[in-house]
C-alpha cells in the first residue's frame, strides 16, 4: 500500500499553486487531506496527488470546478467516454477555426502590404463572396441576435459601411466578413454579397472622423467619370487604424462597388 505523505508546502511546490487554492479545493470536497494528530498539519496522500492532477487536467480542458468534481467523483464510464467524444469534436472545430484564422491573417497581411502601394489608385479586382450583418440597437430587430454573435467572433469580422442612398448614420454600418467564415460560425441570418468584378480604391482618412458620404461621393464621382455610368451601392471596409511618425491618426478604408 502506498502511504506517501506530502505537506501543504510540498503540494504547493510540486504543482505551483497557492495554499489558498488548496484550501479552496478542500472546501469544495475535491481534496480530503488527513490531519496529523501530533501537530495538526495537513498530510496529502497519493490519492490527493492523483486527485489534484485530475483537477488541474479538467480545469485545463475548460471544466468548471463543479463539473470537475462531477468528473472525478460522479461520472460513470459511459459518461466519461461521451465527455471525451465531445472534446474531440471541440478540438476538431478549433483546428478548423485556427486554420481559417491563419488563412485570414495571411490574406490580411498581404492586404496591408499592398495598401500603401495602391493607396488612392482606382483598380479593378474580383471580390470574394462576402457576408454582413447590419448594426442595430433594437433587441426586437431580426438583425440583433446575428449582430451579437458577430460581436462574439470579431476575429473574423471588420467594420464596414454599405451606402446606397437610402440608408444613413448607423443604418449603413455593418459587421462584414467572407462568407466562408460566417458558414463556419453557422451564422446565416445576414446579407450575402455574391462574388463580382469590382472597381476599388484604398483611401486614407486622416484624423478620427468616421468615413462619411462626402468620401463615398468622391469615389462615386471618380469612377462614374472613368466608366461613364452611374454606380449605386458603395461598400467600405475598415482595413486598419494607426498613428504615423508625426502622431497623425490614419484610417485605411477599402471602398468598392460592382463594376
Amino acid at each position: 500500500m502506498i502511504n506517501t505523505k506530502y505537506s501543504t508546502k510540498n503540494m504547493c511546490q510540486i504543482f505551483g499553486i497557492t495554499r489558498e487554492t488548496l484550501r479552496h479545493y478542500e472546501r469544495l470536497g475535491l481534496l480530503n487531506p488527513r490531519f496529523n494528530p501530533d501537530n495538526g498539519y495537513r498530510e496529502y496522500s497519493y490519492w490527493d496527488v492523483s486527485s489534484l492532477i485530475d483537477i488541474l487536467k479538467y480545469r485545463s480542458l475548460g471544466f468548471s470546478l463543479s463539473d470537475t468534481k462531477d468528473a472525478i467523483f460522479e461520472l460513470t464510464y459511459p459518461q466519461i467516454k461521451e465527455s471525451l467524444e465531445d472534446h474531440i469534436e471541440i478540438y476538431s472545430n478549433k483546428l478548423i477555426q485556427y486554420d481559417l484564422l491563419l488563412k485570414k491573417a495571411t490574406r490580411d497581411l498581404s492586404y496591408f502590404r499592398h495598401a500603401q502601394e495602391q493607396l488612392g489608385e482606382i483598380i479593378e479586382a474580383e471580390t470574394e463572396e462576402l457576408f454582413y450583418v447590419p448594426y442595430t440597437t433594437n433587441p426586437k430587430n431580426p438583425d440583433y441576435m446575428p449582430m451579437q454573435k458577430a460581436f462574439e467572433n470579431l476575429q473574423f469580422f471588420t467594420t464596414g459601411l454599405v451606402i446606397n442612398g437610402e440608408n444613413h448614420d448607423l443604418d449603413c454600418y455593418v459587421l462584414i466578413t467572407e462568407k466562408q467564415y460566417s458558414d463556419f460560425l453557422k451564422l446565416h441570418d445576414g446579407v450575402v454579397i455574391p462574388k463580382f468584378k469590382a472597381v476599388c480604391q484604398m483611401i486614407d482618412i486622416v484624423g478620427r472622423n468616421p468615413i462619411d458620404e462626402t468620401i463615398v461621393d468622391d469615389f462615386r464621382e471618380k469612377i462614374s467619370k472613368k466608366y461613364s455610368r452611374n454606380f449605386d451601392t458603395i461598400y467600405a471596409l475598415l482595413v486598419t487604424r494607426f498613428y504615423d511618425e508625426e502622431k497623425r491618426y490614419h484610417q485605411y478604408f477599402f471602398v468598392f462597388t460592382k463594376l
